[in-house]
């Protein structure tokens, strides 16, 4: 009897979707009874998964192991400089790896690692690892993109890295000429589709009442500078008094004490805008109920040139974002047809779009959003990597 396969899936990150990530790995694997995976991370995940497993129906079967990181270690390696933590985050791997006697892993974010391959302990398996944010095409031949080109291009060649999924479909010409013998795949950004009932979006609408009679504007994720949230307040304050009252504002995600209160002093100047507030952690299943609830979705991302998951749950819900005209979310909506892209930096070129929006409408081609949807699907996901760790 040939024994089962060990799989280890590695991650210290259990913040923005990479929690997702692991449910939907775990959910996958639950299914393959033929195969022992190992779950390494920390406990905080394992907490969240059960919180989360009764409503999202997440399923963590008797094959799937959970391998808890002691909490102080992590701590400990995340307060450390990039390429400290890089070498001690990849070596608590590799002990893991041998302990679990792993005989391939899965290393969910490549991007911090690099200097930890190049230095650190050797693995006792073959690595596979996804591959977050390359930014290679975008002015390659500065001095950063430079090194990073040049400190991958040494990962790859280090014989410690067996499959690299990236994210960032654009970037994989770009990654092929210096692959080696690795294995180069384009890779979904997974969303979980849920069916919602009448009685929870009645639910949903109660604890947030949406105004039928205005345009709700969703702004979603970890609330912070880089949202753009700023300029689009910036941007409201010059409207009409006329031209405000159409528009509601919907906030959900979590946000620092002190950025609320930046928000919160800006918002007071605004008083005609309305504001439905949904600070902190929303479920999955919820936050589809938000995507769905709004009219489009706020995407004026600052000095950010990849991909977002933002951008795919905007396509599944059928709605159009309003965007950065910069980096792959610009690309993306302009070459799909998947809403409006303005100078998001510019609080005057946001009111501009505003004033769009309320006068034109989106370009929005449904189809092209209902195709990314369906390139981004949880299925897709699991298949790719799965097909790879066999």
């Amino acid at each position: 009897m040939t024994s089962k396969k060990r799989i280890l899936l590695f991650d210290t990150v259990t913040d923005g979707h990479h929690s997702d990530y692991l449910i939907h790995l775990i959910g996958y694997y639950s299914t393959q009874p033929d195969v022992h995976v190992g779950v390494a991370s920390s406990a905080f995940f394992k907490a969240h998964f059960d919180a989360r497993q009764a409503e999202e129906g997440n399923v963590w079967a008797t094959n799937v192991e959970f391998i808890a990181l002691p909490e102080a270690q992590l701590k400990s390696i995340h307060s450390k400089s990039i390429f400290l933590r890089s070498i001690l985050e990849w070596n608590l791997f590799v002990d893991t790896a041998k302990s679990f006697q792993a005989d391939r892993a899965l290393l969910m974010f490549f991007d911090y690692l690099q200097v930890g391959i190049l230095l650190g302990k050797r693995s006792p398996c073959p690595v596979s690892s996804i591959y977050f944010r390359p930014n290679f095409k975008v002015d390659s031949t500065a001095l950063y993109p430079k090194i990073k080109k040049w400190m991958l291009a040494l990962v790859l060649k280090s014989g410690q890295i067996k499959h690299l999924f990236c994210l960032e479909k654009s970037s994989i010409p770009y990654l092929v000429p210096m692959a080696n013998q690795v294995g180069i795949w384009p890779m979904a950004d997974p969303i979980k589709q849920f069916s919602i009932s009448i009685e929870a979006k009645a639910k949903f609408t109660s604890k947030f009442p949406i105004p039928t009679n205005k345009k709700v504007a969703l702004c979603y994720g970890n609330l912070d500078g880089r949202k753009g949230l700023d300029v689009f307040i910036d941007a409201c304050a010059k409207l009409q008094e006329s031209e405000v009252e159409k528009f509601c504002l919907f906030l959900v995600g979590p946000i620092s004490s002190e950025y609320q209160e930046i928000i919160e002093r800006k918002l007071s100047e605004i008083p005609r805008l309305s504001v439905i507030r949904a600070y902190g952690y929303m479920s999955p299943y919820q936050s589809q109920i938000a995507f769905e609830s709004a009219d489009f979705i706020l995407m004026l991302y600052q000095n950010f040139l990849n991909m977002s998951s933002v951008l795919i749950r905007a396509a599944q819900a059928g709605k159009p974002s309003f965007a950065t005209e910069t980096g792959m979310i610009g690309e993306m909506v302009t070459e799909n047809k998947l809403g409006l892209v303005v100078d998001a930096t510019s609080a005057t070129a946001v009111a501009t779009g505003l004033v769009k929006i309320l006068t034109d409408g989106f370009s929005f081609s449904p189809s092209n959003a209902q195709k990314i949807a369906e390139e981004n699907s949880v299925e897709a996901f699991t298949s790719t990597i799965a097909k790879a760790l066999d």
